[in-house]
């Protein structure tokens, strides 16, 4: 994850996705995807995501998941996505 995320951040190169329990908690809570681990996760992000898209869904999905689709209790009230 954090070698994909500095060849992004450091190089503007997206060679992969940065999956961390955030993104890989919100793609299966949405329903995107149904994986076990972040690196299955990674995978399959890969293969249904556009290439154009994958430097913008990590930080996207990290914010909200720090934010509004919390680990427990989320807060589903708020999230514009119910």
């Amino acid at each position: 994850k954090m070698g994909l995320l500095t060849m992004q951040n450091a190089w503007n190169l997206s060679v992969g996705i940065g999956v961390d329990v955030h993104v890989h908690r919100i793609c299966n809570r949405l329903g995107w995807l149904s994986t076990k681990d972040p690196e299955a996760t990674r995978r399959d992000l890969e293969d249904w995501l556009p290439q154009e898209l994958w430097s913008e869904i990590n930080p996207l999905l990290v914010g909200f998941g720090q934010t509004i689709c919390l680990p427990k209790n989320p807060l589903c009230s708020e999230c514009h996505l119910k």
